[in-house]
């Protein structure tokens, strides 16, 4: 997720012991959950070797790339209390709920070394924290009883336990690391400071109860060192102060004044906003500064107020920032200002806030020369002495606002929106100018100045302008008295010069620039000179907010919208302006013409520098360490030095300095999502996506931590498109619905110079095709399809083959079938039962039987001519058999059938041959030859798409049933043949014959069971 700024929060610290020249200015940004940090609870602070800062806070560990957090999912939760990197530039971290955690950079794989176990007895193994890493790649953790040492290549840890007290048990010794410039490892511990010696592989006591040293034997609790220039250890000591270490001669020396009431956790050398070196240092209850040289120290009331405590303290050189991780969040401190520095107000000398609105130089042939005035918001003006940095306050007589200093006649003069004031130097006051009282009743006075003819011009915000002769102190009437209108029509005047030609211009608000033509006695308006007409441009806006005279006479204004350079004659030479050019706002205050004929010129967001020559333009803000975006006086010596005015203080900018300080920006790329998801992978590979992951977005990041309106970029997508394409301060890029195919995206930066990224950042990616569209696909369908016109032709000769088969085995299964149903033994008892019924006089009753017969060979006779008959019509077919047959044993037997009422079920198409041979079987070769009662029983049901049929009866079984010897049963046999055929496709189909016992073990009839599958039939 992109940060889309940071707070800025500006500090200033308040005198606590000794008093500096000067009191520290510093800006800090602060970090926050607000902004994506995973939890305010910051314990450790690293960089990887790509420029990575990497946090650890009481939930998690979380890589930072100056405009969004990442986190693991694999390290989601867990107090991370070490970061270290090695020379690979892999991470080990130090996470409770894991233990010693090695992190790919590349991949972010997540590889537990060493597991905490808190479940076993042994307490060397519960906890592996404040891991570190030194330049052996040998990975340093501690626990609350000893040091260890993790090797990467032997995979084992070796524990370092210090001598027991006499009450026995292990020193409770909870430590950290840090390696100096000369490579010694030093462990800062509860117990005492300690050198690591490698060639011994034991740890040396240099301070604390077991020092080497006797004079360094003393009872001490440390927390966290530091190195500065010099190669001094600073260490935070709890409860002891700040502890000053030399290793050279192991001499030291404990700062308690000043750290009484708090523990101090942790001290780092850094530069104050003038480039002074001094330490920062953080306690329990806040950051202060301390100047080593000096012995000043200052507490900045921000975090002490509010009880910030301070956990860790990392810097990084390569972007000159000090990152402070509290429990608050992460403060930020760019240092590194290369070119600027800060000269602040006194506290005593004036009430504050204040703004210096306008500065003017005193004149050299002045004794008091090297020195400036500086024009208030309110109280009067300053003059001020940067040699010795001394301030003196010159009030006015009632508290106004300055907008304009000049020198005239030899005298300071202060143009304010309550009256025109001149100065004094002997009584170091202002006082009123009474013929400013006089001559204007309006007394908002904007600016004025004495012309070469010892005219005195003043500019008035309602009353216009108007010229004065000061020996006489008389108006002089240089036009008519209806010219002056133009100027204050719906305007003010807001500033004027003399040109070097004696031409008087003035700037207004908002009818432009003009100049007075003293022969036509006219004010002329530069737009409506000839030479100006045909300009698209004349000037950057109508609103003039400053004006400057060249050495070479040339006019600048800066404007609402822009800035000009117009020549003496009144041609307008140079325009830019934020309808042409990029500027950061168009609101443009002051300005002036540096020696290589730049443009420096304020905004409300920051210092615009123009190349007229190459019409670029580079930026100059609070990155680059001036005090806020939006100064309000402005003054350039002509030379080398810019002076800005600011709220409380003055920015001192060296301007050759700020324009060889140019650093070449870089790019890297930060996250690769695919279809929302982080994709982690070592992207100096090609990066395979599969065809349905065709909407990808890349995050970049120039790793200079500026805010996100700092940097602009560019790309291009090769395989997709040709031109490059500006996003601006956009750093992410995405694309949808990517065809298959290989591309390769361009990244190039630029910073806020102007600078471009010497190589573009370029990722090569590949989308695979979909299989189809594949070639092997393509052979394999080819292949496919080749095979199957051969099959289809195999197919159709062999299904010809085998229907031709199937047709005769049909025929014959309908002939067996009808002579299955119409057997002659069958015909022959029927007859004979019709006899018997008329021999014995019994007419009705054979009548009846032969009416019943008749209708049955009808049936049979009619279903012979179609191969599938409903469920139905078979089982009425199968009812009229039974009833026959019952009706020709004089009823015998009994018989009950039991089909189930379900339309699903009476619609089934089946053979009608399937049933008949089995119940004709059971009422021939199992009832008759039984004794006593004889009873049959069909069923049907529908079970999971089959038909589930019994045919049971309780006659004396198939081993009783006497058989005609070399008799064979085709009814039987065309049903196991159709029930062959049915296997063949559901196995579930299925034909059994059970055997019924009754309790003695004796045949108790014969039970047959179908399943009929439906869908296969």
């Amino acid at each position: 997720m992109v940060i889309k700024g940071l707070r800025g929060v500006s500090l200033l610290v308040f005198f606590n012991l000794t008093v500096l020249a000067q009191m520290p200015v510093l800006t800090l940004e602060h970090l926050t959950t607000k902004e994506g940090l995973p939890s305010n609870d910051v314990w450790c602070l690293n960089q990887d070797k790509k420029g990575f800062l990497w946090i650890g806070t009481g939930r998690n560990i979380c890589r930072y790339d100056g405009y969004s957090f990442l986190r693991l999912d694999s390290l989601q939760l867990g107090y991370c209390s070490g970061i270290g990197t090695d020379s690979k530039g892999d991470l080990y971290t130090s996470v409770d709920t894991r233990g010693l955690c090695k992190i790919d950079v590349k991949t972010m794989k997540v590889r537990t070394v060493a597991f905490n176990n808190y479940d076993d007895r042994d307490p060397s193994n519960d906890l592996h924290e404040q891991s570190m890493v030194d330049s052996h790649d040998q990975v340093w953790v501690c626990d609350y009883t000893s040091v260890k040492r993790y090797n990467p290549k032997t995979h084992t840890l070796h524990r370092y336990i210090f001598k027991q007290l006499a009450s026995g048990g292990d020193v409770y010794q909870y430590a950290s690391f840090f390696e100096d410039k000369s490579r010694t490892l030093w462990i800062v511990s509860e117990i005492g400071l300690f050198r690591y010696d490698r060639r011994r592989d034991k740890l040396v006591c240099v301070l604390g109860q077991e020092a080497e040293l006797v004079k360094n034997r003393i009872q001490v609790r440390l927390c966290k060192a530091s190195e500065d220039s010099k190669g001094d250890l600073w260490i935070g000591g709890y409860e002891y102060g700040l502890v000053h270490f030399s290793p050279k001669d192991g001499s030291f020396n404990i700062r308690k004044p000043g750290f009484e009431h708090n523990n101090v956790l942790c001290a780092q050398e850094s530069l104050d906003e003038n480039g002074r070196k001094l330490l920062f240092v953080g306690t329990s209850d806040g950051v202060s500064l301390l100047y080593p040289q000096t012995g000043a120290l200052y507490h900045l009331p921000e975090f002490y107020n509010t009880g910030v405590q301070v956990k860790d303290m990392f810097d990084d050189r390569v972007n000159g920032i000090l990152w402070i991780g509290t429990n608050e969040g992460v403060y930020k401190y760019r240092y590194r200002n290369a070119g600027i520095t800060t000269a602040a107000i006194p506290a005593d000398i004036v009430r504050l806030p204040v703004q210096v609105t306008t500065i003017q130089a005193i004149p050299d042939d002045r004794r008091d020369a090297g020195r400036y005035l500086l024009g208030l918001s309110h109280s009067g003006v300053m003059e001020w002495k940067p040699s010795t940095h001394h301030f003196r306050l010159m009030r006015f007589p009632h508290n106004a606002l300055t907008q304009q200093l000049r020198w005239i006649n030899g005298r300071a003069y202060a143009f304010t929106d309550k009256g025109l004031f001149e100065g004094d130097f002997e009584k170091g006051i202002f006082k009123a100018w009474e013929p400013g009282t006089r001559f204007f009743s309006n007394q908002d006075f904007r600016d004025g100045l004495m012309d070469k003819k010892g005219r005195l011009w003043i500019g008035n915000l309602n009353e216009g302008l108007k010229v004065i002769d000061p020996k006489t102190n008389k108006e002089l009437k240089l036009w008519p008295p209806d010219e002056v209108r133009q100027l204050v029509e719906q305007s003010y005047i807001k500033g004027m010069v003399e040109g070097l030609d004696g031409r008087i211009w003035i700037a207004t608000c908002s009818r432009g620039l003009f100049y007075f033509d003293e022969n036509k006695r006219k004010f002329i308006n530069i737009g409506m000179l000839p030479i100006n007409r045909n300009k698209k441009l004349i000037l950057g806006g109508a609103c003039i907010n400053g004006i400057q005279l060249t050495t070479e006479g040339n006019v600048l204004i800066a404007s609402w919208g822009g800035v000009a350079k117009v020549s003496a004659a009144g041609e307008v030479l140079h325009v830019v302006s934020f309808k042409t050019d990029p500027l950061k706002d168009t609101y443009c205050a002051n300005l002036a013409e540096t020696p290589d004929g730049n443009l420096w010129f304020s905004t409300n967001e920051g210092i615009h520098i123009a190349d007229l020559k190459t019409n670029s333009l580079r930026y100059i803000t609070t990155i680059e360490g001036l005090r806020s975006n939006s100064p309000v006086g402005f003054f350039h010596d002509g030379k080398n030095t810019l002076l800005l005015g600011q709220t409380n203080m003055l920015n001192i900018l060296n301007i050759s300095q700020l324009s060889s300080n140019v650093n070449l920006p870089r790019i890297l790329l930060s996250t690769a999502e695919v279809k929302g998801t982080v994709r982690h992978q070592d992207f100096s590979k090609e990066m395979v996506l599969k065809p349905d992951e065709n909407a990808v977005t890349f995050n970049f990041t120039t790793l200079g931590f500026e805010p996100m309106s700092q940097n602009h970029y560019s790309y291009r997508l090769e395989g997709f498109e040709k031109q490059w394409v500006d996003i601006g301060n956009l750093n992410s890029v995405s694309f949808t619905n990517l065809r298959e195919g290989s591309y390769v995206l361009n990244v190039v930066s630029r910073n806020s110079s102007g600078m471009k990224s010497p190589r573009p950042l370029a990722v090569h990616f590949t989308i695979e095709p979909h299989f189809t569209n594949t070639w092997f696909f393509r052979i394999l369908i080819g292949l496919s399809i080749a095979g199957l016109i051969v099959g289809m032709m195999r197919w159709r000769v062999s299904t010809l083959d085998e229907r031709n088969k199937l047709d005769l085995q049909i025929a014959e299964w309908r002939l067996k079938a009808l002579q299955s149903q119409m057997n002659p033994h069958f015909l022959f008892n029927s007859m004979n039962s019709v006899q018997n019924y008329l021999l014995t006089n019994r007419g009705v009753e054979g009548a009846k039987y032969l009416s019943k017969f008749s209708k049955l060979v009808r049936r049979i006779m009619e279903n012979s001519n179609h191969q599938y008959l409903p469920f139905e019509k078979i089982i009425e077919t199968l009812k009229m058999y039974v009833e026959i047959e019952s009706f020709r044993f004089n009823h015998e037997f009994s018989y009950v059938f039991d089909i189930e009422e379900n339309e699903a079920l009476l619609d089934v198409l089946l053979p009608p041959m399937l049933l008949q041979p089995y119940i004709e079987n059971a009422i021939w070769h199992g009832l008759m030859p039984k004794e006593g009662e004889k009873k049959l029983t069909i069923t049907a049901r529908l079970q999971n798409r089959h038909i589930v049929c019994t045919i049971e009866d309780n006659g004396v079984g198939r081993n009783f049933s006497p058989r005609t010897e070399g008799h064979i049963s085709r009814g039987q046999e065309m049903t196991k043949g159709i029930f062959e055929s049915l296997r063949r496709k559901d196995s579930e189909a299925k034909l059994e014959l059970v055997d019924l016992f009754d309790e003695n073990q004796k045949a108790a009839g014969t039970r047959v069971i179908m399943i009929i599958p439906i869908d296969n039939v």
